[in-house]
């Protein structure tokens, strides 16, 4: 499983060139309601098949996958860790996985897969996409609620949230939230 999900790297690759914003955001999901502020960016499809790396343990998650639309929709963590990711044009996982219509998954903000660019920037703000090395054609637009990596310290460690969006021909593939504290 954990070579199946669809990822670009860890959600704090992006730090240096994200764009500093004062809202966390989450995934809309089903017909739950929008998670608690004290939950938002954590909650991932909590009826999705648990699995492990291995057998040491940590870190763990849970995930579903949308055969029609081809969409992976997954929270993975550990201990001060956790990403939910939403990932488009994702191929079948290599073992059985709830089968859920994620058509209409958003975030709390609004944000849908396959959008562009522009309409990311018109929700969060302006920020300037990053090209994904060793990923053609592929570039990220990102915002975090952490401040600047350079005034960060293991004495003060806040939490906070990395907001990642990946896009390829201009079209929102990838939604991670990188969650920390």
């Amino acid at each position: 499983m954990g070579r199946w999900l669809p990822t670009f790297g860890p959600s704090n690759e992006w730090w240096d060139h994200a764009t500093h914003i004062d809202k966390r955001d989450g995934f809309v999901y089903g017909n739950e309601r929008p998670p608690s502020p004290w939950f938002l960016g954590v909650q991932g499809p909590d009826d999705g098949s648990r699995f492990v790396y291995g057998t040491a343990g940590p870190p763990k998650g849970r995930a579903v996958y949308d055969r029609i639309h081809r969409i992976a929709f997954y929270q993975q963590g550990c201990c001060g860790w956790n990403d939910v990711v939403a990932a488009a044009a994702a191929p079948a996982p290599p073992k059985p996985l709830p089968s859920r219509d994620l058509g209409s998954l958003s975030t709390v903000r609004g944000v849908r897969l396959w959008e562009t660019e522009a309409d990311v920037m018109a929700t969060y703000g302006k920020s300037t996409p990053q090209l994904v090395a060793g990923h053609n054609g592929v570039s990220v637009l990102s915002y975090t609620t952490w401040p600047p990596r350079k005034s960060v310290t293991s004495v003060h460690m806040p939490c906070g949230q990395f907001q990642n969006f990946f896009f390829r021909n201009d079209r929102l593939i990838l939604i991670q939230f990188g969650n920390g504290c």
